[in-house]
This record gives C-alpha cells, sequence and structure tokens, in this order.
C-alpha cells in the first residue's frame, strides 16, 4: 500500500464514521449516504478515481461478508412453522416476476442485455435497509428475504446463461456451466447434511463456537472460513462468488438454528467496517460528467421508469407470496433497488460489447439513484411492520421527550427565596 492507497483508505474509512451520523440526522438509510459519499469524493478529489487493489480487495470482501450474512439471516425456524407452502410462494413470485420482465421486454423488442437489467433482483441492500428497519426477523422481511434470494438466484442463472450462449452458443459450455452451478449446490448439500449430523450427534464440541466471550473467538474464525471455503470452490468452478457466500450463510443458518451470537458479531465487524466500504466503493465508480448529456439522462430515467413499472405489474404475485396489502408498495420499492447485480450485468454488457462505455455510465447512475431513491420512498410505508414493542419504545421515547421540554419550559430560570432569605434581607 502506497502513500496514496494510504490517505485514499483514510478518506473512505472517516466518511464511513461521519456517513452514519449525518443519515441519522437528516433521516436517510445509511447505504444509499455512503453511496452519495463515494459518489462526491471521487469527482470532486482526482486521485480518488482509481481505487487501487488493497481498497477494491476491501470492498469484495465487504461484498462477500453482506452476502453471507443475509443468508444467515433466513430464519429457518419461522420458516418451518409456516410451512413449504411460503416457500413455493415466494418461488412461484420470484419465477413469475422473471416471467413478466421477458414478456414485456420481448413486447417492445429490447435488446436482451435491457431486459437482464430490468429484471434484476438483488438482496444485498434489501438487507441493509432491512436491518436498520429491524424487520429481518418479522414475518415480512422473511417473505421479502426469500422472495429477493430466490430472484437473486434466478438473475445470476439468467446472467450466467446468456453470457455463455453469447459467448459459445447453445452447446457443451453451457452445459459445462451448468453442471458447474448444480456441483456448487451439491456441495452445499454435502456440508449441510455433515454439519446436521455432526452437531445431532455430538453438540458439546460445537457449543464453543456460540460462547459469547470466548477470547479466541473460534465462532467468527470458523464462519468466516467457511464463507471463504465456498467462495474459492465458486472461483474454482468459475461460479458467481456472491452465490457461494449466500449459500454458505443459508448452511450455517439451517444447521445452528437458534444460535445468533456469531451473526451478531460478524454484523458488528461487517457493518462497521467492510460492508461501508463496498457502498463507497460503489459511490465511487460513477461520474458525475456522463449525466451532462441528455440521451443518457433519458436513458436513465427510462430505466429507473422501467424497474419500477415492472415491479408494481408484479404486486399480485407478492401479494399470493404473503405480502399484505399495506406492505406491497413498500416491498416494490425495495426491490426495485437490485444494486449488485446491475453492475454486474452493466460488466457483463461491456465485455460482450454490448454497452458503450457512456452507456455504461448511465447503467451505473441507474444503479445508485435507484438505490438512493426508492428505499428512502418506501421507508414510510414500512413502519407499521415493526413490532408493537419496538413501537412503545419510540412512543415511549418520545413522551419522555417531551416531557422533559415541559419541565425545562416550566422551570423559573431562577429559583424563588424562602422566607428566611427574604428576612435575612
Amino acid at each position: 500500500m502506497d502513500s496514496r492507497q494510504a490517505l485514499m483508505l483514510l478518506v473512505v474509512t472517516a466518511g464511513a464514521f461521519i456517513v452514519p451520523i449525518i443519515s441519522e440526522r437528516i433521516g436517510w438509510f445509511t447505504a444509499p449516504c455512503e453511496m452519495i459519499f463515494g459518489i462526491l469524493a471521487a469527482n470532486l478529489l482526482p486521485w480518488m478515481h482509481d481505487p487501487g487493489i488493497f481498497l477494491t480487495t476491501l470492498a469484495q470482501f465487504g461484498f462477500l461478508l453482506l452476502m453471507f450474512l443475509a443468508g444467515l439471516e433466513i430464519d429457518f425456524t419461522m420458516l418451518r412453522r409456516r410451512g413449504s407452502g411460503m416457500l413455493l410462494r415466494a418461488g412461484c413470485a420470484a419465477l413469475g416476476l422473471q416471467a413478466l420482465v421477458l414478456a414485456v421486454g420481448i413486447y417492445l423488442r429490447l435488446p436482451p442485455i435491457y431486459i437482464l437489467l430490468l429484471g434484476a433482483v438483488s438482496i444485498s441492500l434489501l438487507l441493509v435497509v432491512l436491518k436498520e428497519l429491524q424487520l429481518t426477523q418479522s414475518s415480512f422481511g422473511q417473505t421479502i428475504l426469500i422472495v429477493g434470494a430466490l430472484g437473486e438466484f434466478l438473475t445470476i442463472l439468467d446472467v450466467t446463461t446468456y453470457d455463455l450462449v453469447s459467448r459459445f452458443g447453445v452447446g457443451l459450455p453451457l452445459a459445462l456451466a451448468a453442471l458447474k452451478l448444480a456441483a456448487l449446490l451439491f456441495v452445499g448439500y454435502l456440508v449441510l447434511r455433515w454439519l446436521n449430523t455432526s452437531v445431532a450427534s455430538s453438540p458439546g464440541r460445537f457449543m464453543r463456537l456460540f460462547h459469547a466471550r470466548d477470547t479466541a473467538e473460534l465462532g467468527v474464525r470458523a464462519a468466516l472460513a467457511f464463507m471463504l471455503m465456498f467462495a474459492a470452490i465458486a472461483v474454482l468452478l468459475e461460479v458467481e462468488q456472491i452465490l457461494a457466500a449466500f449459500i454458505a450463510g443459508a448452511v450455517c443458518s439451517f444447521a445452528f438454528r437458534g444460535h445468533n451470537t456469531v451473526g451478531r458479531k460478524l454484523s458488528t465487524m461487517g457493518q462497521g467496517f467492510f460492508i461501508p466500504l463496498f457502498f463507497i466503493s460503489v459511490g465511487m465508480s460513477l461520474r458525475l460528467s456522463v449525466l451532462l448529456n441528455g440521451e443518457t439522462l433519458l436513458l436513465i430515467g427510462g430505466l429507473l421508469a422501467g424497474l419500477l413499472f415492472l415491479r408494481l405489474l408484479a404486486t399480485p404475485l407478492l401479494l399470493f407470496a404473503g405480502v399484505s396489502w399495506r406492505s406491497t408498495t413498500g416491498a416494490i420499492l425495495l426491490l426495485s433497488a437490485p444494486l449488485t447485480l446491475i453492475v454486474a450485468i452493466a460488466q457483463v454488457g461491456i465485455n460482450l460489447k454490448q454497452l458503450q462505455p457512456a452507456t455504461y455510465g448511465a447503467v451505473l447512475a441507474v444503479a445508485i439513484l435507484s438505490s438512493v431513491i426508492f428505499p428512502l420512498l418506501g421507508r414510510p410505508m414500512l413502519h407499521h411492520e415493526m413490532s408493537p414493542a419496538r413501537r412503545g419504545r419510540i412512543r415511549q421515547v418520545i413522551r419522555s421527550a417531551r416531557a422533559r421540554i415541559s419541565l425545562g419550559l416550566n422551570s423559573p430560570a431562577i429559583p424563588p427565596l424562602d422566607a428566611g432569605s427574604e428576612r435575612q434581607a
């Protein structure tokens, strides 16, 4: 790491510290504010245009950790209580959205790369927003997470298939890619079976992993090693690492149901440092100069409108998945911000020479703007999903603040003298 990279890391970590304070004051989500900070830093400070290998590696690790936490947040105990029908309905909703986008894209004769962009679903930002609202363990949060996870899996499968078909056509390479993806899923299944058998036969061996005060933090080490093992297998199989990290988190969540100590520690480490670096680095990839072109602005507006409109058409699918009428609009807005996969699809379009550099910049702008605008619009529509206890705590804090203010206004500035003091005077 040279002096420029050290200074860049200092700026980014300072932003990661300051941005949550500012976002809390203005009532915005932290992740969109971190992306805005990255945009401003990269465009106001020319020497920050190239993040360098060090910052890029930290950001990629933050992204993997975010996807691992997304899998870890799936509550399989709740899913079991709600039955397999819920999972089936969520899968139908995710698949139905993909089919709807494909049908509209074919009807409008859109290029395939734009159909992929409009149909993208990602849970990276969705998880962060749900955690800030403390809805990850609620029925609504679990439903949206499952729909988003299955939608992300289908999107990755679509992008991988399209990339291979565009380069090699339909034939042996496509079959090999399908086998590699199946191999990754099979590895996850084998690890899950081994963990379930081991935990059931000798649970005492695994109890140290969940000790809250383990000085060696063996549980955190094991979770990180597990995540990186799946990521390494994905690299060897030439499969998307983000899918591997998500599968690793889901396997851990299923095998160690009821033990959240490691998840809390990883969330503290990730949300405190690595995940903010990822969101800031995404913002740093956008150049404001691309927004000065009228055609580019028109493309950005069209893609933003398309993302939202197609998900509004999918409202019946969300209702079928179990989302209530009051929460559908908020769910639609959250699902309209597929930040990471839009960036990945844009990179595929550049590699296949189906997107020009100016268009690539417009797609990055769409990824960032959708992640800033849509969650902010959806936040007020999800407050009723908070638990009664949390709403009660919020009301109690407000009443307490009002009482202190009232007490301060009603109390005299100078205490009155007592009768003895008056006689002495």
